[in-house]
């Protein structure tokens, strides 16, 4: 029995609640980490920060475990539990052990702590108070590309509405 454990962590992603298997994690690149059963909770969070190619990614805020459970049949179907801390994480390896027939590493999903820089560019982009500074980010332009100085209300081109409900493949 080794005493190392592959880790496949998804970050920067999505977790798919009603799949067919029950929780999925996905993620453009994953990261996958070999590490010892003896690792510490904080040690943890280390080697995945440092491994994570990102500016983002300086201090992690939250990790999730996708375990498996068995349900009718012998169907699998997956769940998550939050890593918090010593307990949590020897729990997991537990039932990771337990299931090693079935599983081949340990999915994690992790999400990183907001930086106040980043939070600070995002209030600055998106919390205006004024309205003519909101209004003064958008024109509205005609078919011909002249601003429209109307009332706001635009006519649809009627060609384009029947090319758009006769396409079988909407956008």
């Amino acid at each position: 029995m080794s005493d190392r454990v592959l880790l496949k962590v998804y970050y920067f992603g999505q977790i798919l609640l009603q799949t067919s298997e029950g929780v999925r994690f996905v993620c453009e690149n994953s990261l996958d980490v070999v590490i010892p059963f003896t690792i510490s909770f904080e040690e943890l969070k280390g080697v995945i920060c440092e491994n994570v190619q990102s500016e983002r990614a300086r201090r992690v805020a939250c990790i999730l475990y996708r375990y498996p459970i068995q349900v009718f049949g012998g169907f699998v179907q997956f769940q998550t539990k939050y890593v918090t801390d010593e307990a949590s994480m020897q729990e997991m390896f537990s039932m990771y052990i337990e299931n090693r027939s079935q599983l081949a590493f340990i999915e994690l999903y992790v999400e990183f702590e907001q930086s106040e820089a980043d939070r600070n560019i995002l209030r600055e982009d998106y919390n205006s108070d004024s309205e003519e500074e909101f209004e003064s980010n958008y024109e509205v332009v005609g078919p011909d590309g002249d601003e429209d100085q109307g009332d706001g209300a635009v006519a649809p081109d009627m060609s384009d509405v029947a090319n758009a409900l006769a396409n079988k493949m909407p956008f």
